[in-house]
């Protein structure tokens, strides 16, 4: 229909590559790459952008995470960093995603010098990482129902480079996870 307003899910993807982050699409309700190449198809042209969500109006918008560093913490009740109140309120400094299963994604960009990969419980058991090579699904996508959101407090209204680093004893530990430290 000429003339109809933008998805809410173009609307947000413009949105995001405006500020600088890499973009592309999933499938709606899912975190599965729409594209031939998935992450690597990432962009900030708005007219491929708008070529997708033209093509997919409700595919979910997902992030592609070189040169960052989502701390993705599972689980509503996960205890990490429960009896350090001081630590996990450096981590909400960073905009925080709320995800679909009561989880958590803290986005950070990757200090100079570092080249971070993904990790599945190396900095802690249910506390995963991504990083280069990864991507992060963001609001307002919806996976089995239920939308990702952004915390109250600092959301993604930023480029990537005015991203907080990660706390220096963060970094110790994904250094460690980077050399197969646990």
């Amino acid at each position: 229909m000429a003339g109809a307003p933008p998805s809410p899910m173009l609307q947000a993807a413009l949105w995001y590559a405006d500020l600088g982050y890499s973009v592309f699409p999933c499938a709606p309700g899912q975190k599965t790459p729409l594209t031939g190449h998935g992450l690597l198809d990432a962009t900030t042209d708005a007219e491929r952008i708008e070529g997708w969500w033209t093509d997919h109006p409700d595919a979910n918008v997902a992030i592609r995470t070189d040169g960052l560093v989502a701390i993705d913490v599972d689980g509503a009740d996960n205890p990490w960093l429960a009896d350090e109140p001081d630590k996990r309120a450096e981590l909400e400094k960073a905009p925080t995603s709320l995800t679909p299963r009561g989880g958590r994604q803290h986005l950070f960009r990757q200090p100079a010098g570092r080249a971070w990969r993904n990790t599945a419980g190396k900095i802690a058991k249910n506390v995963d990482t991504r990083a280069n090579g990864g991507y992060i699904c963001v609001t307002p996508s919806v996976v089995n129902g239920r939308p990702y959101r952004w915390a109250d407090g600092p959301s993604l209204h930023v480029p990537p480079e005015q991203l907080p680093e990660p706390p220096a004893w963060l970094i110790e530990l994904l250094d460690a996870a980077a050399n197969g430290g646990p």
